[in-house]
């Protein structure tokens, strides 16, 4: 009899999964797993004979499962809690904070971003040039996790750069000001950042009173490379007079958008609400600037959610990621005016420079 009422409870969960799986509509993003998930494969007699078909419909049942979501948290939960395994693919949590494990410093490529940064700076004229350096979030943990060497990275491009203005903005951040499940920081916690930037490159103080908008939604970069059950993120963006009525171009499109395009939350990364997420070369016009100032900012992600917040200083700001462009088509096609007296920032997340061939 126990038998029968197991196998019938198998059937009735069987055939109600198979149900609820063809009245529930697919879902295009996976947000846990920071993946788009398949659709209905092509049906036809192409795909039946080869074996297309079969093999797209097996992953396609698999990753349109109904809960599977819920059914990852519970892995993630055991895995975790029951076996207590904190660390996979590098990535290590603690206290619902998610650490991307690095331990050494790669001097080559330390010196191929010192090379690379001398060659721009280089080419321009002006004379307000500055760099500074973004920690990761492992520096303000007191986790003992693997960490590189901080101040011998520091000290190192320090002594190679002595010609370029280096602000320092270690002491301006806490562990706080990043996203648990992200590498990046929250742009509501860079305020100080911001000020000690703006008064490095010889702006005067501005007092910006910004209005917070939020999504609750945020599954970071991290957040899929660990099986887990932690909360999303929450991400705030800042509004204020000169985000509402600056312009972005993106030179690569030919086209104009918004500071924040809302529906950029819906991306896989939301961390894309800002400036779009990637992007070669960007052209920030400020009409509600009280200046005539220029910035020209080389960058790679976190410069996204930071240069909305410098708008207030400069009534154009120039974005370049050399991840996506190469320096030399910028030197020789003339895509920047080197001749004008601009302020200069080169800054980098210490991963991007402790991994800098991603730089062209």
């Amino acid at each position: 009899m126990k038998n029968k009422i197991l196998s019938i409870s198998f059937i009735i969960i069987i055939f109600s999964l198979s149900i609820i799986s063809i009245i529930l509509p697919d879902k295009d993003i996976s947000e846990t797993e920071r993946r788009y998930l398949m659709h209905f494969p092509t049906l036809n007699i192409k795909t039946i004979f080869n074996g297309d078909f079969f093999e797209e419909f097996n992953t396609y049942t698999v990753e349109q499962f109904p809960f599977r979501e819920i059914f990852i948290k519970i892995k993630g939960l055991a895995t975790n809690k029951l076996f207590l395994k904190k660390e996979e693919n590098g990535v290590f949590i603690k206290d619902g904070n998610f650490f991307e494990i690095s331990s050494s410093i790669n001097d080559k490529s330390i010196d191929y971003f010192l090379e690379l940064v001398t060659k721009i700076k280089n080419n321009f004229s002006s004379e307000n040039i500055y760099y500074s350096i973004i920690p990761d979030k492992n520096y303000y943990t007191k986790e003992e996790i693997p960490k590189i060497n901080y101040n011998e990275l520091v000290e190192t491009i320090n002594q190679n750069l002595q010609d370029i203005t280096y602000i320092n903005i270690f002491n301006k951040l806490s562990l706080d000001s990043y996203y648990k499940t992200d590498i990046h920081w929250k742009q509501e916690k860079i305020g100080e950042v911001v000020k000690t930037i703006a008064l490095h490159m010889n702006n005067e103080p501005i007092d910006i009173k910004y209005n917070k908008l939020i999504y609750d939604n945020f599954y970071g970069a991290l957040y899929g490379k660990i099986p887990n059950n932690e909360k999303p993120d929450t991400i705030t963006y800042l509004i204020d007079e000169n985000t509402i009525n600056t312009k972005v171009f993106d030179y690569e499109k030919n086209q104009y958008y918004k500071v924040y395009e809302e529906q950029n939350l819906k991306n896989i990364d939301s961390y894309d609400i800002f400036l779009g997420g990637a992007k070669a070369l960007l052209i920030m016009e400020n009409k509600n600037s009280k200046t005539d100032k220029e910035l020209v900012i080389f960058r790679d992600s976190f410069g996204s959610s930071l240069a909305p917040l410098l708008l207030p200083y400069y009534k154009r700001i120039t974005l370049v990621d050399l991840r996506y462009i190469n320096s030399d088509y910028i030197i020789n096609n003339n895509l920047i005016d080197f001749n004008n007296n601009q302020d200069i920032l080169f800054i980098y997340g210490i991963s991007i420079i402790n991994n800098s061939f991603t730089l062209k």
